[in-house]
């Protein structure tokens, strides 16, 4: 046990990338045997949800190694914490959704007709769940499924000997890599050409860099991060009639990654715990 124990504190960023990638592609490449015919068997595509939970089960995991459960309250803290933090979770809430009016009353201007906005927050990907339903899934599996193990771990983990810019900058390296599986699996990522896959890494790091603003200004507060990340998930994947909509919001949230360089790169880290 003492051995295992010094491996981890000797490499707890490594062994967290390597448990992140195990549990979530556990879960997709069945999933992605199955998208691709290399079976004859059919499988959930709840199982995408699933996988999503995968770097925030190693959070937990590499975390309750460290720091036991002095680091776990800690998470927890940081995974609920609200107080003093109404104004970024208002941000969080409403962000995404003026991004979405913005970009169809852009569409529309375009077009010169409002695209069909009826199905507001719907998924095509789990049409069983319902409007509710999904957006709770969103929060869970991939707003808290990613946040607590991208910012809540590896942002504070990477930034004790590297600027908060950098941190995120690497942060976008792993959770873009981490996505690999899902070109294979769902309908949007699936209709990409493979060059597109730089358009793809640079979404995530301007998204990389944006989270990292926000969770440094929210002081620390996954809630806010889990709440925004779901939240813009759910108003980019909208079905609507026309594809500008979360081509406009793209670049919104480009322009706001790249105006939040300065601030990261002079940014004292939020919340550096000892788990990391």
């Amino acid at each position: 046990m003492r051995g295992s124990r010094f491996k981890i504190t000797r490499h707890p960023v490594f062994l967290f990338v390597v448990l992140a990638y195990a549990l979530a592609w556990a879960c997709w490449l069945p999933l992605l045997a199955d998208r691709q015919d290399w079976v004859r068997w059919s499988v959930s595509p709840y199982l995408h949800l699933a996988g999503a939970l995968g770097p925030a089960i190693a959070a937990v995991i590499i975390t309750a190694a460290l720091a036991g459960r002095v680091g776990l309250r800690d998470l927890l803290r940081r995974s609920v914490a609200w107080r003093g933090r109404l104004p970024w979770l208002m941000l969080a809430v409403l962000g995404p959704l003026a991004l979405f009016a913005v970009a169809a009353l852009a569409a529309r201007i375009a077009n010169g007709a409002w695209p069909d906005l009826s199905r507001f927050g719907a998924s095509t990907e789990y049409p069983a769940l319902p409007l509710v339903g999904y957006w709770i899934a969103n929060l869970v599996f991939y707003g808290y499924g990613e946040e607590i193990g991208w910012r809540g771990f590896l942002q504070p983990a990477l930034q004790r000997r590297r600027s908060t810019l950098t941190a995120a900058i690497l942060v976008s390296l792993v959770w873009a890599g981490w996505h690999l599986p899902l070109f294979g699996i769902t309908d949007g990522y699936r209709s990409m050409p493979a060059i597109s896959f730089a358009g793809f890494y640079l979404s995530i790091l301007v998204a990389s860099l944006v989270l990292a603003w926000l969770y440094q200004r929210s002081n620390a507060s996954l809630l806010v991060l889990a709440v925004f990340h779901a939240g813009y998930d759910i108003a980019t994947n909208t079905p609507t009639t026309t594809t500008l909509i979360p081509i406009l919001m793209g670049a919104a949230i480009t322009m706001a990654g790249l105006a939040a360089i300065p601030a990261l790169a002079r940014a004292r880290p939020a919340n550096l715990n000892r788990t990391g």
